[in-house]
C-alpha cells in the first residue's frame, strides 16, 4: 500500500497529511511534539512568565532553526561528509534535498559555538558507540493513536559490556536540559514505527543523545521504561484532545513538504529499507 506524507508547518506547529494513494483517503495527524506542547514544564513556564513576548518568540525561532541545522549537519556526517566550520557547501546542500529556503540559507552560514560543540559531541559519540546506521530522518505515524513524527536515527550501537550490537532508536537534542517529554516523544516514535512498518519492536532500545554537553560534548541516556513513557504520552494526547478536539484539522498552513513513505520490504523477522541496512527483529 503506497502512501504519500505531507509535512505541514502551521500556525500551531507541525502536522502530517497521510494520503492513501490507492483510495485517495486522507488523514491529518498532529506531530508528537505538537501534542507534547501541553505536557507540564514548570521551568519553561517560569521563564515565559518573566520574559517578554518578543524575547520568547526570538528564542523559539532561534532554537528551532539551530536544532534543524544541527540535525542536517549530522545527516551529512552520516553520509560521510566533512562539515566545515565555514558552513555547508552547495554540493552538500544538494545531497540533503531541502526545499526550506530559510534553512538552506542558515546552513551556508558559519557554525556557531553551540553548533560546533554539538558536532564534536556527535563525532565523539560515533567513536564511542561505533554506530551502524539503518535509517535516519524516518517518517512514522499511528492512525490508531492519532499522531505522527520523524525520528532522528535507527541503527545498531556497540555495547562494551556485552560485546555486541543492539538495535536502537536515538533522538538527538541540542538542549542542555533533559526534559521528561523527550522520553515520551521517543516512545511515541517507537510505537509509531511498529504501526507504520507492521512489525513488533519489543526489544529495541531507546536513547536520548544530548549534544554539546559535558567535556565529551555529549550525554547519552537510555529510556528504560519505554512502555510507561508511551502510556504517559497517551495520557498527554488525551489532554491535547480535550483542549483542541479529537478530530481537529490543521490550522493555517505556512509551508508544506511532500515525500513518499520510506520504501521497504518485509520477510519473516526482517525489515529491509531501500538503500539501507536490514533491521532484524529478535
Amino acid at each position: 500500500m503506497k502512501k504519500t506524507i505531507t509535512l505541514k508547518e502551521t500556525s500551531s506547529g507541525h502536522w502530517y497529511e497521510i494520503k492513501d494513494d490507492t483510495s485517495n483517503d486522507i488523514i491529518y495527524l498532529p506531530s508528537s511534539t505538537n501534542i507534547l506542547s501541553v505536557f507540564p514544564n514548570p521551568g519553561l513556564d517560569i521563564w515565559m512568565q518573566n520574559t517578554t513576548p518578543e524575547a520568547i518568540h526570538k528564542a523559539q525561532e532561534d532554537g528551532k532553526i539551530q536544532g534543524s541545522k544541527t540535525h542536517k549537519l549530522i545527516e551529512l556526517q552520516i553520509l560521510g561528509q566533512t562539515v566545515l566550520t565555514a558552513g555547508v557547501s552547495e554540493a552538500q546542500i544538494s545531497l540533503l534535498g531541502l526545499s526550506d529556503r530559510k534553512l538552506v540559507s542558515y546552513l551556508k552560514e558559519p557554525l556557531t559555538d553551540r553548533e560546533e560543540e554539538a558536532l564534536k559531541g556527535a563525532e565523539n559519540f560515533w567513536e564511542e558507540f561505533k554506530p551502524i546506521t539503518v535509517q535516519n530522518e524516518l517518517m512514522v505515524y499511528s492512525i490508531k493513536y492519532g499522531f505522527a513524527g520523524t525520528l532522528d536515527w535507527i541503527g545498531y550501537l556497540w555495547d562494551k559490556k556485552t560485546k555486541k550490537y543492539d538495535l536502537w532508536l536515538v533522538d538527538w537534542k541540542i538542549s542542555k536540559s533533559l526534559d521528561r517529554s523527550y522520553d515520551l516523544q521517543l516512545a511515541s516514535y517507537w510505537k509509531g514505527m511498529e504501526e507504520t512498518y507492521h512489525r513488533r519492536l519489543g526489544k529495541i532500545r531507546l536513547g536520548i543523545l544530548q549534544l554539546g554537553k559535558n567535556k565529551c560534548n555529549y550525554s547519552f541516556k537510555e529510556i528504560k521504561d519505554k512502555k510507561d513513557a508511551f502510556k504517559l504520552f497517551l495520557k498527554t494526547k488525551d489532554i491535547y484532545d480535550d483542549l483542541y478536539g479529537k478530530n481537529r484539522q490543521p490550522p493555517t498552513i505556512t509551508r508544506r513538504e511532500e515525500f513518499s513513505l520510506t520504501k521497504y520490504s518485509r520477510k519473516g523477522k526482517i525489515i529491509k529499507f531501500e538503500k539501507a541496512k536490514k533491521i532484524i527483529i529478535n
